[in-house]
């Protein structure tokens, strides 16, 4: 067997370059995807540990603990490669909260906390901050000057790393080991080896230690891809995905992407059954073009399984070259491209605080992904085999007599044309056509297949154009490159009037948004809170959780008299940010001189994790209740809502319209580390003043004037806010920036992933269609010796391509907009959870896929009808 494949290799040279050439792309493609998916994942994952600390948990923990436990300890169950050592020694909270802390060495390197000028202290009277730290604190001297913080005067010895986090609630300062403070509190940061689960690893650690689970916070930004917690059973998820109420198929969905990466290993999967679609459709052709040879080899005493074995082996030698050659080109082509578009896959990490700005990690690594290779080997070398059964069952549906005489399908069903007058080259072209449905379902499948994963990358592309737009405003907090806020979380501190009209006027500045902003609370009666069933629970978290309860006494609470009350933002937009969030609406319209006319408000829809939207059963022209704290009587424990109705306002509104998002939010009330995106009320400034008396602001959003010098506007932004208490400047110009180029390069890569698989698709396109035309080589033979001319030859063929295209342009119309168009609707909504899933694919680039695919059609026919041409037409007869 293994001879006869090795000469039928030989002597059917093309059709034997076909397979191996289609080996080879589909190798490329599936080894050169996954380890670009692999490598950004990894980059991903080296960003994250720039921006949140390359740790994994920390503990609080007693003195002795804190001194026993070192890096490189290991113990039953665990390896602690790196153990950072953290002490608060005194806090001083007067303008700004600050903590004085001493770390060692490992700690600041883990937490990215790198010495960029100076020393670090050595003795008590000796700190070191960064450049966000400094400057908001009145800084602007050098290394040796001195600062005041509360009542003491330190020398600064040196400017440290910004952190990313920059809004952080707190400020810290390095100091030495000599430094007294008013008390201590020990922390550890551990980091253990990424190679194991590390949930694992912790839960032996803590045993061995003695040391209570509930005193762990983990680095869950980190350790969500490196096995931070213990993953549920996939037969668990799925089992409580479709038979419980609260299940559903979205929920099956993110729970295996959480737990087992699904989108990783989902698209290995979904790249191994295209490269098998693509050789088992060039292999199908080869063969068939051997029917009759097998049909004569069976008739000899070859048997079945012998015939099926050849085939088998043939595809296995071409397989174990060809595949291995694939990774290698796949994977040293985009190592290559991957340096290029490195912004796809790992963002320069770049603080946002000021001039002191993080550096990125370094250079971005390509990873193989050995794991996609490997799976994609033993998958294909046993899907090769059901290959070869499938093809020799398929020869049993013809006697050896019908074999050996090669396909006759179109003689199968006789049918008289000449009754009436009718186009013959037409019912030609249509009977030829025809003739094996089989075949023209694959060609059609061929041709529409590359088309529809274009328009479906495309329209992907411009709905995430749209969203990571919307996101940069609102989820990121990067709507400006300025952001003046309060390092305070009490109502009574505010940035004045006066401060923000300087502001406005600056030169320098543009687009400069003032903000109000309060915190209120509504009122539901319990058939409106309970609208839907499903949403009873939404607050249950943050109802547990110790500072909201502290604070503010929860954040959903039901009366005696059984009504419900929800804390709110409220914030005060002015015009300009107002016609903004008409990008973010859900229901109704946002009309600013309505809004104010009406005294009208905008709401925010809470949202699930599935991406779903809900406000409690209410639409725009319905009414909410909202009562904030009097300005002029304000306490913190106003905050709490339980305090006498004569220090609150209470005023009815009507709902213009529901949103997704609010634009500005504030960092300290509800927005806190363990909430994003809290609900939200938004009405206009002037509302906020006549309503409530709210003069002045919580935070100001500016953009730099064209031409104006970033170092320039900073300057001036900080000379302006310098006698406003507990306000900081925050800049976001460079991480805006980075955040573009980012998206700009995710675009020309998902781009350029849909014109691969568009080419190889091509390679098949032309393969199929150049088969179905020369295995009718011996009937055109026929028609040519009949009398039929080059151009009427040429006609034929050509009408051939065009019914061809037509058919393929009509099968991408009905997928495209009534399945797959559909399916990345809710994949969009529900799964990545854009924000808005509105832009469509141009109509310059559908109508462009449709003519593209005509012309493929044309000239996938074409080229072989002019190879016919040029031979002599007796010996086409006789083939």
């Amino acid at each position: 067997m293994l001879k006869l494949a090795w000469k039928y290799m030989r002597y059917y040279k093309s059709q034997t370059l076909a397979i191996f050439v289609s080996v080879l792309l589909t190798a490329s493609l599936l080894s050169g995807i996954s380890s670009l998916i692999y490598s950004s994942q990894k980059s991903d994952l080296a960003n994250r540990k720039t921006i949140y600390g390359d740790w994994h948990y920390y503990v609080e923990t007693d003195k002795e603990t804190y001194v026993s436990v070192q890096s490189g300890d290991k113990g039953d169950g665990y390896d602690l490669e790196q153990c950072g050592k953290m002490e608060i020694r005194d806090v001083v909270s007067e303008e700004f909260l600050i903590t004085f802390i001493h770390a060692d060495e490992t700690y600041r390197q883990m937490a990215h906390r790198e010495l960029l000028e100076g020393t670090f202290p050595e003795k008590e009277n000796e700190i070191a901050a960064d450049g966000y730290v400094l400057s908001n604190l009145g800084f602007s001297g050098n290394p040796g000057d001195s600062l005041r913080i509360g009542e003491k005067d330190y020398v600064v010895t040196g400017v440290l790393k910004s952190e990313w986090a920059a809004s952080s609630s707190e400020m810290e300062v390095f100091v030495s080991d000599s430094f007294t403070g008013r008390g201590s509190q020990t922390f550890l940061y551990l980091k253990f080896d990424e190679d194991k689960k590390l949930y694992r690893q912790l839960d032996a650690f803590l045993q061995e230690h003695r040391i209570s689970s509930e005193a762990v916070v983990g680095n869950d930004e980190v350790t969500q891809y490196l096995g931070g917690e213990k993953p549920q059973s996939f037969y668990d998820t799925v089992k409580f995905g479709l038979t419980s109420e609260e299940g559903n198929f979205t929920y099956i969905v993110l729970q295996l992407q959480s737990d087992y990466n699904l989108a990783y290993y989902g698209m290995i999967l979904l790249l191994c059954l295209f490269s098998l679609f693509i050789v088992y459709s060039v292999f199908n052709i080869s063969v068939s073009k051997r029917t009759s040879e097998y049909a004569m080899l069976q008739t000899l005493g070859v048997s079945e399984q012998q015939i099926g074995g050849t085939l088998l082996l043939e595809l296995w030698m071409l397989f174990l070259v060809g595949y291995p050659l694939g990774c290698l080109l796949g994977n040293g082509m985009l190592s290559l491209v991957y340096q290029r578009f490195s912004g796809v896959f790992g963002e320069q990490v770049l603080s946002v605080a000021d001039q002191t700005l993080a550096e990125g990690s370094g250079g971005i690594q390509f990873y193989l992904s050995w794991d996609a290779m490997v799976f994609g080997f033993v998958f294909l070398l046993i899907s090769f085999a059901l290959i070869a059964f499938l093809v020799v069952r398929s020869m049993r549906k013809q006697s050896l007599k019908e074999g050996m005489s090669g396909d006759l399908s179109f003689t199968k069903r006789r049918k008289i044309y000449a009754l009436r007058h009718v186009n013959m080259a037409g019912v030609v072209v249509r009977k030829f056509m025809f003739a094996n449905r089989r075949k023209v379902v694959g060609i059609l499948l061929s041709l529409s297949i590359g088309g529809c994963i274009f328009l479906c990358t495309t329209y992907m592309v411009e709905n995430l154009k749209v969203h990571a737009e919307l996101s940069l405003k609102s989820d990121d907090g990067l709507s400006s490159e300025y952001r003046i806020g309060l390092k305070s979380n009490s109502l009574e501190d505010t940035i004045p009037e006066s401060v923000a009209d300087q502001i406005k006027s600056m030169p320098e500045t543009d687009q400069v948004y003032a903000t109000k902003y309060t915190l209120g609370e509504i009122q539901l009666t319990k058939g409106e809170f309970l609208a839907d069933e499903r949403w009873k629970d939404f607050f249950q978290y943050q109802n547990e959780e110790p500072y909201f309860i502290q604070r503010y006494a929860g954040i959903c609470n039901q009366q005696e008299d059984g009504t419900y009350r929800i804390k709110y933002d409220v914030y005060g937009y002015d015009d300009a940010m107002m016609e903004q969030l008409r990008d973010y609406v859900l229901e109704g319209e946002i009309l600013p001189e309505s809004i104010k006319k009406e005294n009208q408000v905008i709401v925010t829809a809470n949202m699930d994790g599935q991406g779903n939207y809900y406000f409690y059963g209410k639409k725009p022209g319905d009414t909410i209740t909202l009562r904030v704290p009097k300005p002029e009587a304000y306490t913190d424990d106003l905050l709490k809502f339980q305090s006498k109705e004569e220090n609150y306002i209470e005023k009815e509104f009507v709902i213009a319209a529901i949103v997704s998002r609010p634009l500005a939010q504030e960092q300290d009330f509800l927005n806190t580390e363990v909430w994003e995106n809290a609900q939200s009320i938004i009405m206009t400034n002037e509302q906020m003043k006549e309503n409530f008396g709210i003069t002045n602001y919580s935070f100001i959003h500016a953009s730099p004037a064209e031409g104006a010098e970033t170092a320039s506007v900073s300057n001036q932004l900080l000379q302006t806010i310098r006698d406003v208490p507990k306000a900081v400047l925050q800049d976001y110009t460079s991480a805006i920036e980075t955040q573009r180029n980012y998206l700009n390069q995710q675009q020309i890569f998902f781009s350029s992933i849909a014109v691969i698989l568009f080419i190889i698709s091509l390679f098949h396109i032309m393969n199929s269609m150049n088969h179905t035309i020369l295995a009718r080589r011996k009937e055109y033979g026929i028609m040519r010796a009949m009398g039929i001319t080059d151009s009427g030859f040429y006609k034929m063929i050509l009408q051939t391509g065009i019914l061809y295209g037509l058919l393929a342009d009509a099968l991408i119309f009905v997928c495209y907009h009534y399945i797959f168009r559909r399916v990345m609707d809710y994949y969009m909504a529900h799964v990545v959870q854009f924000l808005h899933v509105t832009s469509t694919v141009p109509n310059m680039v559908l109508a462009g896929i449709m003519v593209l695919n005509v012309v493929l059609a044309i000239v996938a026919v074409m080229i072989p009808a002019r190879k016919m041409i040029r031979e002599n037409i007796i010996s086409e007869i006789r083939r």
